[in-house]
């Protein structure tokens, strides 16, 4: 008997097994009836091997001319199916993450010590690949075939940070575009509506309903529809996806749907701490992130309602916990066996019996409680808030002056409406607890409240029946708030309704049969008292636009939303969308040293959706003041004081790569000069930080304290975990180990990074605006490169050599550019400077140790050749007309001499 191990030595490579068993099953040479029967064992080869195996195999042979044509097709295909396999999302992330050119970069990361990451290039690869499905299968089959996958990665499930990749896959890559995210779309079936169903059942479409129908849990007379689990994943991922990819129109299409299943697991009744963490709190954080984007909204379309919209939709269901439409499933919240949080299906009669039985003044009283203490733990909705308070007291009030009803005494009557009656008494309750919880949030309008009070005064007075004694009651109450208010003006557009008011507070006060009439005393001392203090502060001051309060709203409203400690990151990104659009609009409101600031910390930020992001803003506040951005960048940037982190200084150097490159015209004199200093200040050997070195001593002293104790604790060398590797593999980590470990500062001289930075944003820098660069900085870069190629050859400096080098070819290019257009450089390559520059780029393309800055020093030579050419030929003159007719002396232009006269000529041809 043969041994298996043996002969699984003796197979010949994966690869030469598959180019053979696609020959015999594809090669259009051989006769149709073999191919046909050996199809059959090309499909069992691919099916045996595993994901891991595969797919680096496939990826090689799939590239162009490797295999012939009628072979690539069906590898190609095989590839793209891969996902499909169990455990084939995360084999394809996995993979795509390490062959990525940004994968170096993250593992050097992590060998540093420094955590790992996933780059955005990296991602928008794994998007591309998992949200395009393959040529020949539909999207619906191919996304149901991901969607579970994805929904896994997004659970945690797989390894670190790939429930990143797994939002960003969905949120960006399919949901993101409309052929496949807009809803009823395949994305969007796949990948929303189970989410969202499982929340609310009632939102699963009819060709799902019927599989929900088949998967309803009996338990005796209760039907399950979803399990308490099933409620808990969904908020889960619906928390992780929109956490992960925060882009808030993604958040608003999500979760406005659910708004009233979201009010009503938030206000739940508190119970155990399983219930808090795993249904409440999820709730809420959800149900606040999108009262606050609908907030900043600055313009609400007719598929998309505002804040005060949603409140009002909450407040109309305050005791929400089921469907009872007629049409679609009904459905209602239960607890669990096990504490959660469960979807029960109840026939409507019974719906109605457990959910419109009588009213639960105990649970009604809970809900307003829960609705008070969601408006008073959102500071940034005030303006909803008081909006949402004036419709309540327009809806009472005013109305109510004209009947003689007491809005506050609810009547249940045999032949009334049970439902009118409930809303009549939510408001009623929600108006007063607003009053007494919320006083100083209620009047953003003082005119409209003002308004509104005299008009129930003047009503009350002119008819003082008994019974709406209360109304004008509840009116005084609003004027109170108004009077006491800080920020309660006293201008010209109040003064009349003052007036008004006053009369009938007089009118009220002479009446000491109502018990009103104290109150209204009272008022009638502060009105005199208040307009008395505030008539001085009054006098000569402008009354501000409609937009500049409009704005002052605005940015008050994104910084709310940006400074606040627990903003979750779409809240964060909707502060940014809403300052951008006042930068566009060219507010006044905009305080640039305080934005810049803003800006710089929020650099800090771990969400690279966010600081990409704001990376943007410095773009777009640089079109409005470039220099003042240059200057501040730069200066965080060469932080002499040592303030920021490396990670922040890289991502300031990137926002002062774009500022340049967008605002290449103001890159010139004093402010050019400023930035290239600095530049070459930081990317100069010359840099000393005393912080930095002595962090660096403490982590050093650290670790050699740390091996001595784990070497006494082991009694000798402490063996590494390591050892296993091969060879070749162990020398590979630690050389790579070795580069890493060399770019961190020693000494006190910079990070070996930020240096490779500040050469490339110089580079960038010269060839944006070469000719508003002063001669001795150009100068000084082209001799800081050449230093850096020639004194530092070690291998941890590659990659600043690579900038170094990737900054002549920037100069080169700007020489070519200028010239190509015309414009005369007083600087330049010429002589013994480029006969020494092309001769240390021949040495370095010959004895450098990094193969890339070989192939960049080749690059330039080349480069340099083809600029000393293009130097030697005249300047390109375009003609724009007929010079001469071949064959006649005849000049279509004239005599173009100084002293000649134009005038007609007439030659006979025969």
């Amino acid at each position: 008997m043969a041994d298996p191990v043996s002969d699984k030595q003796d197979q010949p490579p994966l690869v030469d097994r598959i180019l053979q068993s696609g020959k015999l099953a594809f090669d259009p040479e051989i006769s149709w009836e073999s191919r046909k029967a050996n199809l059959p064992a090309f499909s069992a080869l691919l099916e045996s091997t595993s994901t891991l195996a595969l797919m680096p195999v496939l990826n090689l042979l799939v590239q162009p001319d490797r295999v012939q044509p009628w072979l690539r097709t069906p590898l190609i295909s095989a590839l793209a199916r891969l996902p499909l396999r169990p455990r084939g999302v995360q084999d394809t992330i996995e993979f795509v993450l390490s062959v990525h050119p940004s994968g170096a970069t993250s593992n050097a990361s992590r060998t540093a010590g420094r955590g790992s990451s996933i780059s955005h290039e990296a991602l928008n690869a794994v998007s591309r690949l998992l949200s395009s499905p393959p040529v020949r299968m539909s999207p619906e089959k191919w996304f149901h075939g991901i969607a579970p996958q994805l929904f896994s990665l997004l659970e945690g499930e797989g390894e670190l940070e790939l429930d990143k990749a797994a939002a960003f896959v969905i949120g960006f890559g399919i949901l993101g575009r409309k052929q496949f995210g807009a809803p009823g779309m395949p994305g969007w079936k796949a990948f929303v509506e189970p989410l969202l169903a499982s929340i609310d059942p009632s939102l699963s479409t009819k060709s799902s309903r019927a599989d929900v129908a088949n998967d309803i849990e009996t338990l005796g007379p209760r039907k399950i529809l979803r399990s308490a689990l099933e409620v808990r994943k969904a908020l889960q991922r619906l928390s992780t996806l929109l956490t992960t990819h925060p882009h808030p129109s993604l958040t608003k299409r999500l979760l406005s749907p659910i708004l009233l299943p979201l009010w009503s697991l938030s206000s739940w009744p508190r119970g155990n701490e399983f219930i808090e963490t795993h249904y409440r709190k999820p709730a809420e954080t959800l149900l606040k992130t999108l009262l606050q984007l609908s907030s900043g909204s600055k313009d609400s379309s007719k598929t998309e309602k505002s804040s005060t919209n949603l409140l009002n939709t909450i407040l109309q269901n305050l005791t929400f916990k089921g469907r009872t439409a007629k049409t679609g499933r009904q459905w209602l919240y239960t607890t669990a066996h096990d504490g959660g949080i469960q979807i029960e299906d109840t026939a409507r009669s019974e719906l109605e019996e457990r959910v419109d039985s009588g009213l639960d003044l105990a649970r009604l009283d809970a809900s307003v409680d829960a609705f008070i203490d969601l408006l008073q733990v959102m500071p940034d909705i005030q303006n909803d808030i008081s909006e949402l308070f004036m419709r309540l007291c327009m809806k009472w009030l005013a109305h109510s002056a004209n009947d003689q009803t007491n809005p506050l005494a609810i009547r249940l009557e045999p032949n009334s409406d049970q439902d009118d009656v409930r809303n009549s008494l939510i408001e009623a309750k929600v108006m007063q607890k607003m009053m007494s919880a919320l006083p100083e949030k209620l009047v953003e309008d003082s005119i409209q409240v003002l308004s509104l009070v005299d008009q129930v005064l003047s009503g009350f007075t002119t008819n003082s029946a008994a019974s709406s004694e209360d109304t004008a009651a509840v009116a005084l109450s609003l004027l109170n708030i108004v009077l006491t208010s800080s920020s309660f003006p006293v201008n010209p557009g109040t003064e009349g309704r003052l007036k008004s008011i006053e009369k009938s507070l007089n009118s009220i006060s002479r009446k000491p049969n109502l018990e009103i009439s104290s109150t209204a005393q009272n008022l009638l001392l502060l009105l005199k008292y208040r307009s008395t203090i505030e008539e001085p502060a009054t006098i000569n001051m402008s009354t501000p636009t409609d937009r500049q309060l409009e704005d002052r709203k605005s940015y008050s409203l994104a910084m709310s939303y940006l400074t606040g400690i627990d903003s979750p990151p779409p809240i964060r990104v909707q502060g940014l969308e809403l300052i951008a659009e006042l930068i566009r609009n060219g507010s006044p409101i905009i305080d640039i040293p305080a934005l810049l600031v803003l800006f710089s910390s929020l650099l800090q930020d771990s969400e690279e959706y966010i600081y990409l992001r704001v990376i943007k803003a410095f773009i777009q506040l640089s079109q409005k003041h470039p220099r003042a951005v240059m200057k501040d960048l730069i200066e965080r940037y060469v932080d002499p004081n040592e303030d920021y982190e490396l990670d922040q200084r890289l991502r300031l150097g990137e926002a002062l790569l774009q500022v340049i490159e967008n605002s290449a015209l103001a890159f010139s004199a004093e402010t050019a000069r400023a930035v290239c200093q600095g530049l070459l200040f930081v990317a100069s050997r010359r840099g000393y930080r005393p912080k930095t070195e002595e962090q660096q001593e403490k982590k050093n002293k650290l670790k050699r304290k740390q091996d001595e104790e784990a070497e006494e604790a082991w009694g000798g060398e402490v063996p590494q975990l390591d050892e296993a590797l091969d060879l070749k593999a162990e020398e590979e980590n630690e050389i790579l180990s070795q580069i890493v470990t060399g770019w961190e500062s020693k000494r006190g001289s910079e990070d070996i990074r930020i240096r490779a930075s500040a050469v490339s944003v110089l580079g960038s820098g010269i060839e944006a605006n070469v000719s508003g660069i002063d001669s001795k900085i150009l100068s000084a870069a082209v001799d800081l490169s050449i230093h850096i190629l020639t004194l530092e050859p070690e291998p941890e400096k590659g990659i600043l050599r690579r900038a170094a080098i990737l900054m002549i070819m920037n100069f080169v290019r700007a020489l070519d550019t200028a010239r190509a257009e015309g414009k005369k450089l007083a600087f330049g390559f010429a002589g013994q400077s480029l006969d020494d520059v092309q001769r240390i780029l021949a040495y370095v393309e010959a004895s450098d140790n990094d193969g890339m800055v070989r192939q960049h020093a080749r690059d330039v030579i080349e480069g340099l050749r083809a600029w000393q050419i293009n130097a030697l030929l005249p300047p390109h003159k375009e003609q724009t007309e007929i010079q001469e007719l071949a064959g006649l002396s005849i000049h279509p232009g004239g005599d173009r001499s100084p002293g000649a006269k134009l005038r007609p000529r007439i030659e006979e041809i025969e």
